[in-house]
């Protein structure tokens, strides 16, 4: 299955990890939003982004506004949040919009916060998410 891992850039690289445990799990690309290359017919989409408030990271809502059904047939989100996940709606509404389909389970991360903010992601979440991702293809190749 044609798919791409991709990830919110961040200071804690929560978001790189879990993007990169499911790369490697399903031997796809794993990159930064925005893509060095945009995405082309791909059967799915892994976005992982950082929820700390409830607006969105302004690269990562450009980059859905720019998801066509022609890009991506279907989008998972990963979050990583200390508060919540309000910012996932606002970008699953964008990609929806788009005609896009959004899975409707979408991989949530709650980490304690650390010394300056987000904590770090633990290995039995990184297990949880590998769990998570192997349902959503498992899904879609039904």
């Amino acid at each position: 299955m044609k798919m791409q891992a991709l990830y919110q850039s961040t200071k804690t690289d929560n978001t790189y990890r879990l993007s990169e445990v499911v790369s490697r799990e399903h031997k796809c690309k794993c990159d930064q939003i925005p893509p060095a290359y945009p995405c082309e017919n791909e059967k799915l989409v892994f976005v992982a982004v950082e929820g700390k408030n409830s607006k969105p990271d302004k690269k990562v809502v450009a980059f859905c506004k720019d998801l066509t059904p022609a890009r991506a047939k279907n989008v998972a989100f990963m979050i990583i949040s200390t508060t919540g996940t309000e910012g996932c709606s606002t970008l699953a509404e964008i990609v929806k919009s788009k005609g896009v389909n959004v899975i409707d389970s979408h991989f949530e991360c709650k980490v304690k916060g650390g010394l300056f903010g987000m904590g770090k992601v633990a290995d039995s979440d990184l297990a949880n998410c590998k769990a998570w991702a192997q349902k959503v293809v498992d899904s879609l190749s039904e």
